[in-house]
């Protein structure tokens, strides 16, 4: 039996494949440019032209957006997706479309020992629920409650909640974003294009104007994260500003659904910033919850290092779905 799972994101599409019954083709793991197709149907007919497969069995896909009825409108790629409509072009038996972050939570009981760092110790409860939040091309939430020892997930559109400034600095930034959108949520900020956005907004901060050209201003994130490495003190301030909102963020997700069993932060840019995801100030914005305090005190915060945890969650799901067949 051919297994298909897919981690779809706005940068990059991974995919692995498992055969039941093949040992030599155990796992494998692949990556495409997302942008590079003008469609999902593109993509999974290239997959399946360049890794020769005929027919597929179960296909699980996680993917940015909030399924509906087993279709899905992407919020980073201008992509429709429906099961029928991939049956109907592709060769693939059973499909499930899950939400990404639906499709970390699920990856989260594969993680190794040091797939993951403790950003908080807090007080662990094994019997408490979780919590999955996650910076990337956008920003994602899920839920997770426990139920006889069981994990489950919840779907959600959480990163797109408005942002609330908590002091002067972010004040002026939601002044300064307000200036180029009506609506301001935290994904604005906590995403790839938000630490440009936060990069653009420290520079027009600290140098004249006449300074920031259309070159200098549109830094890609990687860049910003190179330059703060080397010392540029407008890079150090938009990462130490996105780092201080990401604490503020989490904790605030964490008054809606406290996560006594831990607050896990995947998503492709944490892992990437460890060291100032690993500062003070994150623990000291998430902290700051005012009387709420001891309750966030209580949930240990981790910060996910394996970047194929959704990957990993999406095929735990097909593979699920051959168990419910075979009962």
């Amino acid at each position: 039996m051919l297994l298909l799972a897919g981690d779809i994101g706005g940068t990059t599409a991974r995919f692995q494949i498992v055969d039941t019954e093949d040992e030599n083709r155990g796992g494998e793991m692949f990556s495409y440019p997302s942008g590079d197709f003008p469609d999902f149907y593109a993509l999974l007919h290239q997959l399946l032209c360049d890794k020769k497969i005929q027919e597929v069995d179960v296909a699980c896909f996680g993917l940015p957006g909030p399924i509906t009825d087993q279709q899905v409108e992407l919020t980073n790629l201008p992509w429709r997706i429906s099961v029928q409509e991939l049956k109907r072009q592709l060769p693939v038996k059973k499909i499930r479309l899950i939400n990404d972050f639906y499709a970390a939570a699920l990856g989260i009981d594969l993680l190794a020992e040091q797939d993951r760092c403790c950003l908080y110790a807090g007080n662990f409860d094994p019997d408490g629920n979780r919590l999955v939040i996650g910076a990337g091309t956008g920003l994602g939430v899920a839920p997770v409650y426990q139920l006889g020892g069981r994990f489950y997930p919840q779907a959600s559109e959480g990163g797109h909640m408005d942002f609330a400034p908590l002091n002067q600095e972010q004040e002026a930034l939601l002044k300064w974003l307000h200036s180029r959108w009506n609506h301001v949520s935290y994904e604005n900020i906590l995403s790839g294009s938000g630490l440009e956005t936060l990069y653009r907004f420290c520079l027009e901060r600290n140098k004249p104007i006449a300074y920031v050209t259309e070159v200098t201003a549109r830094v890609r994130a990687p860049e910003v994260h190179r330059l703060a490495r080397a010392g540029d003190m407008v890079a150090v301030d938009a990462i130490r500003l996105f780092v201080n909102i990401y604490g503020e963020f989490v904790g605030n997700a964490a008054l809606l659904w406290p996560a006594r069993a831990g607050i896990y932060i995947a998503g492709g840019i944490g892992a990437k910033i460890a060291d100032w995801m690993k500062s003070r100030e994150f623990v000291s914005y998430f902290l700051n919850k005012g009387t709420m305090r001891p309750l966030v005190e209580t949930m240990p915060v981790y910060l996910v290092m394996d970047e194929m945890i959704g990957l990993k969650g999406a095929m735990l799901m097909a593979q699920r779905l051959v168990s419910e067949e075979q009962i």
